[in-house]
């Protein structure tokens, strides 16, 4: 069997069964209930063919059984709904079943998914929604008409009818479709904005205007003075300002929050408001200014100020009124804040230091004279008047007026005319809550007046003993060395240079000054530079350019050497670095200039053994002949002969070498040869060959004199007889 065979044959049985199908729909309206049942389920399957759909449709109608009529409803519903040749009349049964309550689960499906497919349909969802009043109903019948995604004009107008009727989720859905789109005008999108709006519905209707920058002003008002919802109330104030503020009803909605909103992150917004979206209108700066003048809130006051602040320069009518406040009884930190935003014109406005200058002998609180006097400063005046006010001001109890009297000076030009100005200041250097930038300028500034006056001078004297600044102690110094330059010794504080010596080690200001000046003080002076040939004091000397052995000749000629002095030349024979070799020929002169020492007696020998190959032999020998005289062999012999290493004896042979002529020396050296056991050290025997050579002496004659003698030999046995 072919193909077309095969289908020409399923074709004649489908016909065949749709035939009797038909047969046995035309039997129902003459068979009781249960036939009906049975005739009904057999010609259900067959529900495909449109013919037998309208059948059905027309029993459907017919049927007054209420159950059997759902029943052949939900078989109905089973099949798909493009097949029914008439729609209208089907959907018209459909609305007229919905009556029943039996079939309207069934119903209502069924006329939605009709709605889908043959929109007029809708119309009678419409308008079953609108007869009943049943939530869960209508609630199914608006799922169905809002699945459409293109609305039709009677759909839209349908929804923005429930807006006022429908709970909120049913409202959140309406809303969601309206505003997607743009069918609400802007007196139904300001009337969603209201307190009593649930909040859910409030954030999605912003989420739109912040979207569409759309700005509900007076709904917008309402919300940021009567929201409970600290987030509804911020985005609020932020929907504001998308535009710029310009309104006043709005500025002063912007001023509530700040003052009363309990919710910080709500005045911090209205705070950015007003910084970054403020449009400043005369009528608007008219309107501030109004505010300013009544307002008690100091951080939203401090905050108009700051807006106002640029257009001070250029209305004349704002600073009119700006300069009104400080007449009436404002805060401090407000009055502060309005001189100093004021005092910027007066560099450009001098006719505004009168004004200033009236308003800093009238004000009370010193915050505010020195912001006054800040202005005064800034204005840069000069002459002997506005020099005594600036003197005056120094002397006020403010640290923060000093520093602006300060500032001044350091305006003031530095002219013969204004020096006695300028060092008359200098007693505010010691006051450390002065800034520290503007001491260190102001003492700068004085330490360049050529012949400053002693009291002047005696300031920076006791700059230097308190300060720690080393600009300052530096700036100090350099005054202090000016006067004694210009004065003489009686400008120095020689018990601030045996501080300066002793204590903190720096010696900047006393050399070459204590050389020309010696005589003043002698005693001080001796304090003061033994102070200094310190080991602790080396750096310090060096950066002067002076040696210990300059201070030591130099006191050696005015007082002569003292046992401290020759203690000190002793030590660093003994202990200083190798590498200063050469100052030790210095330091044995200054023992020679004072043998008496009893410390180099012992001490000397000490030098002998440890440095002897540093140190000039002659010198030392020319030092040891003046302490022991007759006495120096047998002494000299006694060390010697003390000696265990050769270490030790080397130091005794060197300084025999040096001193060759010495009448004892060949007995010496022959005593130093007889030490046991030194012959076998190399070092020793070739430093007493040079010590023999030296004397003219023969090492070998020496050595054998030396020797002890040899030990008789016994006498061998005898032969026998």
């Amino acid at each position: 069997m072919d193909l077309s065979q095969t289908i020409a044959t399923i074709r004649e049985r489908r016909n065949a069964g749709t035939e009797q199908a038909l047969l046995m729909l035309d039997m129902v309206p003459l068979s009781d209930t249960d036939n009906k049942y049975s005739l009904l389920s057999a010609a259900a399957h067959y529900l495909n063919d449109p013919a037998l759909i309208s059948k059905w449709i027309g029993l459907i109608a017919a049927e007054t059984d209420t159950r059997l009529k759902a029943d052949m409803l939900q078989r109905l519903a089973a099949t798909g709904l493009q097949q029914v040749p008439d729609k209208q009349g089907f959907a018209d049964l459909l609305a007229t079943s919905l009556q029943q309550d039996e079939s309207r689960d069934i119903i209502l499906p069924l006329l939605g998914r009709l709605s889908l497919i043959y929109p007029p349909a809708r119309e009678r969802l419409i308008a079953f929604y609108q007869q009943q009043h049943n939530a869960d109903v209508n609630r199914q019948i608006l799922s169905w008409l809002l699945i459409p995604v293109q609305a039709t004009e009677a759909d839209l107008a349908f929804y923005r009818s429930l807006l006022d009727s429908t709970d909120t989720d049913d409202k959140l859905l309406l809303l969601n479709r309206l505003l997607l789109r743009d069918q609400l005008t802007p007196e139904q999108i300001a009337q969603q904005l209201q307190p009593a709006t649930p909040a859910v519905i409030k954030e999605m209707v912003l989420r739109f205007c912040f979207d569409r920058s759309t700005v509900p002003e007076a709904a917008l008002c309402t919300l940021v003075r009567a929201d409970k919802t600290p987030q509804i109330r911020k985005w609020s104030i932020q929907l504001l300002a998308v535009h710029g503020v310009s309104n006043n009803d709005v500025l002063d909605t912007l001023l509530h929050a700040l003052r009363e909103d309990p919710d910080p992150a709500v005045r911090q917004a209205a705070m950015f408001v007003f910084a970054y979206s403020l449009t400043l209108t005369p009528a608007i700066i008219e309107h501030l200014t109004r505010c300013l003048q009544t307002e008690k809130h100091m951080q939203v006051a401090l905050q108009l100020l700051q807006l106002l602040a640029p257009y001070t320069e250029k209305n004349e009518a704002l600073t009119e009124a700006l300069w009104q406040l400080p007449d009436r009884d404002i805060p401090v930190d407000l009055a502060a804040t309005l001189y100093d935003i004021l005092g910027r014109q007066v560099p450009v406005k001098p006719a505004l230091l009168e004004k200033f200058m009236a308003a800093y002998e009238k004000e009370q609180h010193d915050a505010c004279k020195a912001i006054i006097l800040k202005a005064i400063t800034s204005a840069m005046n000069t002459g002997e008047s506005w020099n005594r006010f600036y003197l005056r001001a120094l002397e006020a109890p403010s640290a923060a007026i000093r520093s602006w009297a300060v500032q001044a000076i350091l305006y003031i030009p530095l002219t013969p005319d204004n020096t006695s100005t300028i060092a008359a200041a200098a007693p505010v250097l010691l006051h450390p809550e002065i800034p520290h930038q503007q001491r260190q300028l102001l003492a700068r500034k004085i330490s360049c007046i050529p012949q400053l006056p002693a009291a002047a001078v005696q300031v920076f004297s006791k700059l230097a003993d308190h300060s720690n600044d080393a600009e300052l102690q530096r700036l100090a110094t350099k005054v202090q060395e000016k006067a004694i330059s210009h004065n003489g010794g009686t400008q120095i504080n020689w018990e601030q240079w045996l501080h300066k010596a002793e204590v903190t080690r720096d010696l900047n200001g006393i050399f070459p000054h204590i050389w020309l000046f010696y005589d003043d003080n002698p005693q001080m002076a001796d304090k003061i530079l033994f102070a200094a040939i310190n080991p602790a004091n080396s750096n310090s000397l060096y950066q002067s350019g002076v040696t210990d052995i300059e201070i030591l000749n130099f006191l050696s000629v005015k007082t002569g050497i003292n046992d401290d002095m020759s203690r000190y030349a002793l030590n660093q024979l003994l202990h200083t670095d190798l590498g200063n070799e050469s100052k030790f020929k210095w330091y044995l002169l200054v023992l020679k200039s004072n043998p008496a020492n009893a410390e180099l007696r012992e001490g000397l020998w000490l030098l002998l053994e440890k440095r002897g190959r540093y140190i000039n032999m002659i010198q030392l020998d020319e030092l040891l002949r003046i302490i022991w005289k007759e006495q120096l062999e047998a002494v000299f012999r006694q060390h010697l002969l003390q000696q265990t290493t050769a270490a030790g004896a080397v130091p005794y042979l060197q300084h025999l070498e040096a001193n060759n002529t010495w009448e004892p020396m060949p007995v010496l050296l022959k005593e130093a040869a007889q030490l046991p056991g030194m012959l076998q050290d190399s070092s020793f025997k070739e430093a007493l060959q040079r010590a023999c050579r030296a004397a003219g002496l023969d090492v070998d004659d020496l050595l054998r004199s030396a020797a002890p003698p040899a030990a008789p030999e016994a006498d061998g046995p005898g032969f026998a007889d």
